[in-house]
């Protein structure tokens, strides 16, 4: 059991720093969904600490799991959030963490303690685990009041979360990373079920220790299967095909264009024309429009919207057609003769030579070969 702990520690640990390091180069939305595994093995691992009897070793530790689970439960849900409507997190989203907030007060002497002190609760608790799991230190609520309160909170945001892919699976065309995506959260939010069900159903019939295990063994099952099948869903996990994905959640959601006032559009043209033409952020590899929505502080579904229906095109179309225009500039401006086109496609942005070449024919209607010799010939 302590080798199926750390190697679901081990999963999780790594697909949560995975998702967080592609999350930073293309996706944002994948840093919520890093952290949340994150947060995963850390609550394993207290799991871990407690079965096999090892928190005496960790004193530091004591009483933290909960934090982590409270934080988890609405972080994911925004995850979800964030990949079907494209809305990002805003200050008012904090009101989320008030369980969290509240524990954290409510454990404040306890955190306080020294670890000798710590090291007492936990050799007098930790032969029992149901006694562990009772958190009898609360200063504001009974015993055991937390231990049903997590489940309650966790099936709310379950249910929030089980209603938003129900709604958007039906309107979505299943393909690319839509195909990928809304089966592995089928799968996430069938493991969750099993975190918090069993027990709102037997908790009255199931002796506390049976409760205790039948919760905190299956968070660890979620952390590992969920974790290690999403090596086999690699869209999800490096963030391939998106972009595609996010321009399909707004063409199916046409109510949203009345909201993108004529100001908020000329807004949106300023902020572009200073990431884009200024200071020319499409030059990034692998630069994404999430990327774009942060640098302008702009949702990702209005920055979309603005896309779509004012400027008539997609995002992809948009920043190649920028990166072939400065490839051009480059071109004709004499300094880089010396560069072969693999070259030349990084210094415009594009990350290979094939993606460089079809965007310059679809925009050029030329080969870069051609038009650099069209150009030669001119001279």
């Amino acid at each position: 059991m302590n080798l199926f702990f750390l190697f679901s520690m081990f999963i999780g640990s790594l697909v949560g720093l995975i998702l967080i390091y592609f999350g930073f180069k293309k996706n944002r939305h994948n840093i919520l969904l890093g952290i949340n595994f994150l947060l995963l093995t850390y609550m394993s691992l207290i799991i871990w600490l407690l079965t096999s009897q090892y928190h005496l070793h960790f004193p530091f530790f004591y009483r933290t799991g909960n934090i982590a689970g409270f934080i988890f439960m609405p972080l994911m849900y925004f995850y979800i959030r964030m990949v079907l409507t494209g809305r990002g997190l805003k200050w008012k989203d904090m009101v989320h963490l008030l369980p969290a907030l509240v524990f954290i007060v409510d454990f404040w002497p306890v955190y306080m303690l020294d670890n000798s002190e710590k090291i007492m609760l936990i050799q007098s608790e930790i032969s029992n685990p149901s006694l562990f799991a009772s958190f009898s230190r609360s200063r504001f609520f009974p015993a055991d009041f937390y231990t049903p309160f997590r489940s309650l909170v966790l099936a709310f945001y379950w249910v929030l979360s089980a209603i938003l892919v129900w709604i958007n699976a039906r309107k979505q065309e299943v393909f690319g990373f839509a195909k990928e995506w809304f089966i592995w959260i089928k799968i996430f939010l069938g493991l969750e079920l099993l975190v918090f069900f069993p027990f709102l159903l037997l908790f009255w019939a199931v002796n506390p220790i049976m409760n205790f295990f039948l919760v905190h063994f299956t968070i660890v099952i979620l952390t590992f299967v969920t974790g290690f099948s999403l090596v086999f869903f690699p869209k999800i996990l490096y963030g391939l095909d998106q972009d595609l994905f996010e321009e399909h959640v707004i063409k199916i959601k046409p109510e949203r264009v009345e909201n993108l006032s004529e100001q908020k559009a000329k807004d949106i043209k300023e902020k572009l024309d200073q990431v884009l033409d200024k200071d020319k952020k499409f030059l990034q590899l692998g630069y994404t429009i999430h990327a774009l929505a942060a640098d302008i502080d702009i949702p990702v579904y209005l920055l979309t919207l603005y896309i779509n229906h004012h400027l008539n095109t997609n995002f992809s179309d948009l920043i190649n057609q920028k990166r072939i225009e400065e490839s051009c500039n480059l071109i004709k401006s004499g300094k880089f003769g010396h560069l072969s086109l693999i070259g030349l496609a990084e210094k415009s942005g594009f990350s290979n030579r094939n993606s460089f070449t079809l965007a310059f024919q679809k925009f050029k209607n030329v080969s870069p070969s051609v038009y650099i010799r069209s150009l030669k010939a001119k001279a």
